[in-house]
């Protein structure tokens, strides 16, 4: 079983809590919370008091935006300037 299925067993309904979301992600509901301030994660409102859904398509959308390679994620070396000796006489 694959690891989308496998997560589709563990969270059958589409719209996620917060809770569930952080769960998902391996993260804790403040991360969330951030995320969602900061306007990465999108979310629906649900009821007068902050009750958050989260789309799980958006979730999946968020980790292939983050992803990275090792290549990328480092920044590129400059090459270092060679030193020249001093010689004491």
């Amino acid at each position: 079983m694959t690891e989308p299925q496998q997560q589709q067993q563990q969270f059958p309904s589409r719209l996620l809590t917060v809770a569930e979301a952080a769960q998902y992600l391996g993260c804790s509901d403040t991360n969330i919370y951030a995320l969602i301030e900061d306007g990465e994660l999108p979310f629906i409102s649900v009821g007068r008091r902050k009750g958050y859904r989260l789309d799980r398509l958006d979730l999946e959308a968020f980790i292939e935006r983050r992803k990275q390679s090792k290549a990328a994620a480092s920044p590129m070396k400059m090459p270092r300037p060679k030193l020249k000796h001093i010689r004491l006489e």
